[in-house]
């Protein structure tokens, strides 16, 4: 069975829910752009599934550390 990304383990990474939101858009819009510029699938980051969605494929990056931020203060 396969185990199933959380909310809470997303969190422990990126723990403000709205950066979160903003940093999973942007590397959902910049994976798509390089799908656009490549003419197929950009360069994989983590492993995936051949049935995961765009959103899990950004979530397994973020759990595995490969995306993130940046604090600015």
């Amino acid at each position: 069975m396969k185990k199933d990304i959380t909310y809470d383990e997303l969190l422990a990474k990126i723990p403000n829910k709205y950066v979160l939101t903003i940093v999973s858009g942007e590397r959902a819009r910049e994976r798509a752009k390089e799908r656009m510029e490549r003419g197929g699938e950009p360069l994989p980051l983590t492993k995936y599934d051949k049935k995961d969605t765009e959103m899990k494929k950004v979530f397994k990056e973020i759990l595995a550390g490969k995306v993130g931020y940046e604090d600015e203060e």
